[in-house]
């Protein structure tokens, strides 16, 4: 009695030395191990973060990355197999028939699996430029340009939008001594190594700014598994209709951002910025409805490594928690 070719393959499959499948539930695996230096760049990982759906885009990019080699794979695991089963000793000595032959690659294709190595990808670690956008974003990035700034007068208000005013209030500060600091004479020595504070750094900051647009920007180190969680929450700013101005977003979640990371304003539009040396004072809730984009560095206008000459450093692992809302509601 002929054996079916299920069990041939099983079969097959157990007796071999150098197939290198493992069983699972479900039937084998053959899990394909990227080098360790293997990495997607930061091109492929912005146009992933862009698009529609990143992780999906993600994991298509990286199927297609590999499609040629689980061909190759996949043609030496099945030509070992089929040489197994037609050997004189075999379960079909004279060949496969057409039929079979179809039977065959069909279940080789249900029974194995090519364990494509998506983890190794998603811990590879991103620099990240978070950007905001307090709603300044509705008036081209300019109110953080206020007085001490090379554009601004002493009689300028600050308005309540300005991310440097959200930040001061997140922060445990009130608009008024903010305002108050900014107007101060300069009374702190800005060439010391030692802390100045939070109010006096953001002085510090818009004294020290280039241009007249500017956003609130935090170097990050992320992984991109939390990069592309980070986009997909992003993305729920728009799930009722875009705003211009973004106080009108919905709540989208939040991140907690450590003390020690790297802020600055930063001009990506024309390739300036300030010092990058504001002074958080204690960890930092950042209301995603509030992020205007986090991407790679260059992946929104000029990069900040670029403009600056920044090595690597200058980004930290300090984003802690990335919580998203639990219902999307407006």
């Amino acid at each position: 009695m002929s054996m079916d070719m299920r069990t041939a393959i099983e079969e097959a499959i157990e007796k071999s030395k150098d197939l290198w499948l493992d069983k699972t539930p479900d039937g084998y695996k053959y899990e394909v191990y990227a080098s360790y230096d293997d990495e997607l760049s930061d091109g492929q990982i912005i146009e992933i973060l862009k698009s529609n759906d990143p992780r999906l885009d993600f994991y298509e990019k990286v199927n297609e990355s590999y499609f040629w080699y689980e061909m190759e794979v996949r043609g030496d695991l099945e030509g070992k197999i089929r040489s197994a089963l037609v050997r004189e000793d075999g379960p079909f000595p004279n060949g496969l028939t057409a039929s079979q032959e179809d039977e065959f690659e069909l279940l080789m294709e249900e029974m194995v699996e090519i364990q494509i190595p998506f983890d190794h990808y998603l811990k590879q670690q991103v620099r990240v430029n978070i950007m905001l956008d307090t709603g300044d974003g509705n008036f081209d990035y300019v109110l953080n340009a206020t007085y001490p700034s090379y554009c601004g007068e002493y009689k300028d208000t600050v308005d309540n939008k300005a991310s440097i005013v959200w930040l001061a209030k997140s922060q445990g500060y009130t608009k008024t001594q903010l305002k108050k600091a900014l107007r101060s004479e300069d009374k702190i020595d800005y060439s010391s190594r030692e802390k100045i504070g939070l109010l006096a750094s953001i002085r510090k900051e818009v004294l020290n700014i280039t241009s007249h647009m500017n956003t609130l920007t935090f170097l990050v180190e992320m992984s991109l598994d939390d990069c592309i969680r980070l986009n997909e929450l992003v993305r729920l700013q728009d799930r009722f209709g875009h705003h211009y101005d973004a106080t009108k977003n919905p709540y989208c979640g939040y991140v907690v951002i450590d003390k020690d990371t790297s802020v600055g304003l930063f001009d990506p539009w024309n390739g300036g910025g300030s010092l990058f040396e504001i002074e958080l004072e204690k960890d930092l809730r950042l209301p995603i409805k509030f992020i205007r984009s986090a991407l790679p560095d260059g992946g929104d206008g000029y990069s900040v490594s670029g403009v600056y000459g920044m090595c690597g450093s200058a980004w930290s692992d300090c984003v802690k928690i990335i919580h998203g809302p639990l219902k999307l509601t407006a």
